[in-house]
């Protein structure tokens, strides 16, 4: 569906300074206005966002609404995300005048329109300015989504679909291209091995002839032929490549969750997530009293980050923490999107975990600890986690190749679903980045 929000001189300014300054640190920007309840009464919507230019009113933003709450007797709180800007202004009254007269009579000032004004004016602004097709194509995406119910290997298909997502963002490469993949026709029997996420993406698979020498030594981790894997590689920043291999070996059923390894060659630099569920997607918690695996992993992960301690030198990069094991708490998945939108979640690095399952706090009306958004105190996002990876602030410092390859063979042992990751290729200063993107190189 279709909506226009009209915007005040102030409100204008502040979308204009906020969208700008968010954008340059590649971070999401999301708007959150009051809006009378009656004119947003359903759904979500691609939305046209219209203030001020000059003395006419006109389209200047593009993006998606959502209702969240009532706000007052009359009023509803609404998110407007995905904002792109639309340079220039297309004036508003050259899009309606363009309209027949059934549909420009059922133009709504403010508000969702019909399904057919709607379309009718999408259709109108895409003929006025062509090179918005893409734009208003990329923010109907996040509507486009795939159910999977509660298919134990759609499940994993969905969470290695997360941690391919995140690895890309740990690397500062846009992750655009894994968010489109080719739904399958049919999905094998519960006592198969479910697909890797990346072999279901239509053009991003590896070619031999681009494997250099690090990601041979990558392929030397993989070498078991029980392994059912897939590759994909990324292009970053200058000369950098990211090969990213999605991996499983045990039926769903019998799968005891998602490892997540990112390797930076450069850095010498690893990060280690291990993937748990809340039992709801909203409101939900996670019990580590009912988790029969938990012990054992927090054990192998406790051995990791005393490993990486051991070999933590003085001369070594900063690091905010240098330990390379963190959990992620995140959503079941009711459906997997057609967008590089992340599995909402809260990470938690191994030693804030243990810590908080002694705290006081946590404790739930019959005494077991629960972690949830309602519980745990602080945690870093899918945003700020992939963006203090990316930056070099979190991670252990001077790890070899024998470590990492130790860890994906545990991980496959294990009876876990892998995502593994190695960037190579020399990087660019953060600041050098940053102006990159912001030219939108």
């Amino acid at each position: 569906m279709v909506a226009i929000i009209r915007c005040s001189a102030e409100e204008a300014k502040h979308i204009a300074v906020d969208l700008e300054t968010f954008t340059s640190l590649r971070l999401e920007w999301t708007w959150r206005v009051n809006r009378p309840r009656a004119g947003w009464h359903q759904g979500a919507h691609l939305t046209l966002i219209v203030a001020d230019d000059h003395g006419t009113e006109a389209v200047r933003w593009l993006g998606w609404a959502s209702r969240l709450r009532r706000s007052g007797d009359l009023d509803r709180q609404l998110e407007i995300s995905r904002v792109e800007p639309v340079t220039p202004p297309v004036p508003l009254p050259d899009v309606i005048s363009r309209l027949d007269g059934r549909h420009a009579r059922h133009v709504v000032h403010e508000g969702q329109q019909s399904p057919e004004t709607g379309r009718a004016l999408i259709k109108l602004l895409g003929q006025v300015r062509p090179e918005l097709r893409d734009v208003i194509n990329r923010i109907e995406a996040i509507g486009d989504r795939y159910s999977i119910g509660d298919s134990p290997a759609l499940q994993i298909v969905a969470l290695q679909r997360d941690a391919t997502i995140g690895v890309a963002r740990m690397a500062g490469i846009d992750a655009s291209d894994l968010a489109r993949w080719d739904r399958p026709q049919s999905w094998p029997d519960p006592g198969s091995v479910p697909p890797p996420f990346t072999g279901m993406l239509s053009s991003t698979v590896i070619e031999d002839r681009l494997i250099d020498h690090d990601a041979r030594t990558m392929l030397g981790w993989f070498t078991r032929p029980t392994a059912d894997v897939s590759w994909t590689m990324l292009e970053g920043l200058g000369q950098q490549r990211l090969l990213v291999v999605n991996a499983n070996r045990t039926p769903a059923e019998k799968t005891l969750g998602i490892d997540l390894i990112y390797y930076n060659a450069t850095r010498k630099s690893m990060v280690m997530v291990q993937y748990k569920k809340l039992s709801a997607a909203r409101h939900g918690f996670y019990y580590p009293d009912s988790d029969q695996t938990l012990d054992n992993e927090l054990n192998r992960m406790r051995k990791l980050d005393e490993l990486a301690a051991r070999n933590h030198q003085s001369g070594d990069d900063y690091r905010l923490t240098a330990s390379p094991t963190w959990i992620k708490l995140c959503h079941p998945q009711a459906f997997i999107p057609q967008t590089a939108d992340m599995v909402p979640g809260l990470y938690l690095p191994r030693d804030q975990f243990e810590q908080l399952r002694k705290d006081p706090r946590l404790k739930g009306p019959q005494g077991g600890v629960r972690f949830g958004y309602d519980t745990v105190p602080s945690y870093l996002d899918n945003t700020l986690f992939t963006r203090l990876v990316e930056i070099g602030f979190i991670g252990t410092t001077g790890t070899s190749t024998d470590i990492v390859h130790e860890q994906v063979r545990r991980s496959l042992d294990g009876g876990k679903a892998l995502v593994a990751a190695t960037l190579s290729g020399q990087e660019s200063l953060q600041s050098k980045r940053n102006s990159e993107r912001r030219r939108g190189r």
